[in-house]
């Protein structure tokens, strides 16, 4: 049976990582433009997600390609942990936005 470590699969994930990382950086910094331009505040979250979800890739990447295992399981914490939070902020910000609605008359 042969290991992840001597096999070329760690090299072809490790630049499928690294595609998605590099997909990520754009569509984030893309949404994060928008939203701090136009005074969004979800589109600069879900900027901030895939920036995030970018660098998350990185450390898959190299995780994979170094054969490090505290890589992989830091960069999952870290993925998770970022996931959480922008969420809650997302969900924050989207009731907020739900009470600024005006009431409708009878």
């Amino acid at each position: 049976m042969t290991s992840l470590d001597c096999s070329p699969l760690n090299e072809i994930v490790a630049g499928l990582l690294l595609l998605v990382s590099v997909l990520s950086v754009a569509h984030g910094t893309r949404r994060l433009m928008r939203g701090l331009r136009h005074a969004r505040p979800l589109d600069v979250i879900h900027g901030i997600r895939g920036l995030v979800i970018a660098l998350a890739a990185v450390a898959f990447a190299g995780g994979v390609l170094l054969a490090q295992t505290g890589l992989i399981v830091l960069g999952a914490v870290f993925l998770g942990e970022e996931l959480y939070e922008t969420a809650l902020v997302a969900a924050i910000i989207r009731a907020g936005e739900h009470d600024e609605r005006p009431a409708r008359g009878p």
